[in-house]
């Protein structure tokens, strides 16, 4: 039996003993200030190895808001459209923090979105006030009062 793949008689085989030497972990740069930037690794990659811990990245502030985005505004403009009132209370509230740039750009637009809902609601009655009062016109007219006819005087 030259080729025996049953390994029943080998026994438990022992792994090679291995002479690397322990892993390192690499020097820990220094981190910088708050709210500068670390410059960048001049190592080159290299694969973490095992039980290696990677450290925390530094935590930097995010910038201020310096102007609002399109969104933004159609965002206020939406809130001061379906809340009114209400809707410019909270856009003045939520910006109070912020630059007075940001600020008043967000009451402008809550602002906007308020009158623009108003604007319609008064059109929008106005037209369905006109429609009830020409069908309700022309309903007198076919009835047979003649006052209210809505055909006009010839």
């Amino acid at each position: 039996m030259a080729d025996d793949t049953n390994n029943t008689d080998q026994g438990i085989p022992t792994p090679p003993a291995c002479d690397a030497p322990e892993p390192v972990p690499p020097a820990q740069p220094q981190q910088p200030p708050t709210g500068q930037q670390m410059p960048p690794q001049q190592q080159p990659y290299q694969a973490p190895q095992p039980g290696y811990q990677p450290q925390p990245q530094p935590m930097y502030m995010p910038a201020p808001l310096m102007q609002l985005t399109g969104g933004m505004k159609f965002g206020w403009f939406v809130v001061g459209a379906l809340m009114g009132i209400p809707g410019i209370v909270i856009s003045w509230l939520v910006n109070v923090d912020k630059l007075p740039q940001v600020k008043s750009e967000a009451l402008k637009w809550t602002i906007i979105g308020f009158v623009v809902w108003i604007v319609l609601g008064i059109l929008i009655s106005l037209a369905i006030g006109g429609m009830i009062t020409a069908l309700v016109a022309g309903a007198m007219g076919s009835a047979g009062y003649y006052g209210y006819d809505y055909h006009g005087s010839w």
